[in-house]
């Protein structure tokens, strides 16, 4: 049998469940979906959503034994220099890890180009992506971008 404890507390949940929310979301007058609530809550932390297409160029990622084959032919670390860019197996091991952290990596991203990344792709014994980790980092860069102006200007 139940104790009186856990008796209120599932009383609790129910009436929860079964009247406060209902009427709390008929007498609502946010018109917002969940997902711009969202982003307008964490957008400015750099929190983004994810696509389906995302995913897997992060699962390629997580491929990266960073064994450093990629560093030893990568074309961009002769033109970037070493304080903003340190080497093709960043992108996978840190850069695309995660997305508040992005916006450190801004600078190296934008002068990175694929050309510069194929023959360090090439030579990656577990064929991590790298371009296409690129062109992701640009994209959530971006993205990033635009949901911190909207949630700038909703305040």
């Amino acid at each position: 049998m139940k104790s009186l404890h856990e008796l209120k507390g599932d009383l609790y949940l129910g009436y929860r469940a079964l009247i406060a929310h209902p009427l709390k979301r008929f007498f609502g007058t946010d018109a917002r979906s969940g997902k711009q609530k969202f982003l307008d809550n964490y957008a400015s932390e750099g929190l983004i959503p994810m696509t389906l297409e995302d995913r897997q160029v992060l699962r390629g990622a997580a491929r990266c034994i960073h064994c450093g084959l990629c560093d030893a032919y990568d074309l961009a670390i002769a033109v970037i220099p070493r304080i903003t860019y340190g080497g093709a197996s960043l992108l996978p091991i840190a850069y695309s890890r995660s997305t508040p952290d992005l916006p450190r990596a801004r600078a190296a991203v934008a002068q990175l180009r694929e050309e510069q990344l194929q023959r360090a792709e090439a030579v990656c014994p577990t064929r991590v992506p790298l371009r296409s980790i690129a062109r992701y980092l640009k994209r959530k860069l971006e993205e990033l971008g635009l949901q911190q102006g909207r949630a700038a200007s909703a305040r």
